[in-house]
């Protein structure tokens, strides 16, 4: 058995804006209908089931930084597109954060994800507030946990570049669209959204 063929892929037809499985005739899920978005659409791998979960929390919290990188090769795999006029960021980790996990597995994916796609990875992204944790938070408080704590470092030119943000879960959006929001307020272009996986709810199909 192939190894992409334990996970769920997600295919067309699939919501224009976040990604999730939508039914055939629905250019939008229900989740994302009537919703402002800075960045033009999100790419998910997979589906964030139970193996998923159980890979992605043994890369978190048991630092198996191979796992990313194993992920993000069967990832690069898959991807159909021509991305060779953008750049990867990864989703950043508050300094204080990063020093405890000793790593971001955004940073490992992207990493892995450009070295896989031959297209280039800045971190071009700070995050300048350690807030709480957006998994303990519910749907409708995650934007607000996010608001205006990202910055662009200065050493980096931005204007009218095209960029893809790189994270491993799609729940909301709400931090890959503050993202977005702080690279297009900045002069960006384009932006795009590549996660491994998303959260798939019954409420997504419209």
């Amino acid at each position: 058995m192939r190894c992409e063929n334990i996970f769920e892929q997600i295919a067309a037809p699939f919501c224009e804006k976040c990604g999730a499985p939508v039914e055939s005739d629905a250019k939008h899920c229900a989740s994302c209908y009537g919703k402002n978005f800075y960045f033009e659409s999100n790419r998910s791998a997979f589906t964030y089931d139970e193996l998923v979960r159980d890979l992605l929390h043994e890369m978190k919290f048991r630092e198996k930084k191979r796992v990313a990188q194993g992920l993000a090769f069967l990832w690069a795999s898959l991807a159909q597109e021509n991305l060779s006029d953008f750049t990867l960021i990864p989703m950043p980790l508050h300094k204080k954060k990063q020093r405890e996990r000793g790593f971001n597995q955004a940073e490992i994916l992207a990493k892995a994800l450009s070295d896989a796609m031959k297209i280039p990875m800045e971190k071009i992204l700070h995050r300048t507030v350690d807030t709480p944790p957006q998994s303990g938070l519910h749907p409708s408080q995650r934007a607000e946990n996010v608001k205006n704590v990202f910055s662009v470092c200065k050493k980096f030119d931005v204007r009218e570049r095209s960029f893809i943000l790189i994270d491993d879960i799609f729940t909301t959006g709400a931090s890959l669209n503050e993202c977005a929001k702080t690279l297009k307020n900045a002069g960006v272009s384009q932006v795009l959204c590549m996660t491994l996986a998303i959260s798939v709810k019954n409420n997504h199909k419209s």
